[in-house]
C-alpha cells in the first residue's frame, strides 16, 4: 500500500474497532507499519479528525486493584 491508499483506508474508519481493523490491514499489506505511518496518520491528525479529538493519544490504564 502506498501513502495515499493508507490515508484513504484509515480515513474511512468510523469506529475504534474499524480503525484497529484497518490498521491491521495496513500492517499485513506493508509487513508492519510503513515508514510514513507516524507522519501521515498520527502527526497529521487523521485519527483525531475521523474519530474525535484525543483518539490518537496513548492512554495508560491499570488493572483492578492497582
Amino acid at each position: 500500500m502506498n501513502e495515499q491508499e493508507v490515508v484513504a483506508l484509515m480515513g474511512s474508519s468510523k469506529s475504534a474497532f474499524e480503525r484497529n481493523s484497518n490498521a491491521d490491514k495496513v500492517k499485513a499489506a506493508c509487513n508492519g507499519y510503513p515508514d510514513f505511518w507516524f507522519k501521515a496518520v498520527i502527526m497529521s491528525g487523521l485519527c483525531d479528525r475521523t474519530l474525535g479529538a484525543g483518539s490518537s493519544e496513548i492512554k495508560i490504564t491499570s488493572g483492578p486493584g492497582n
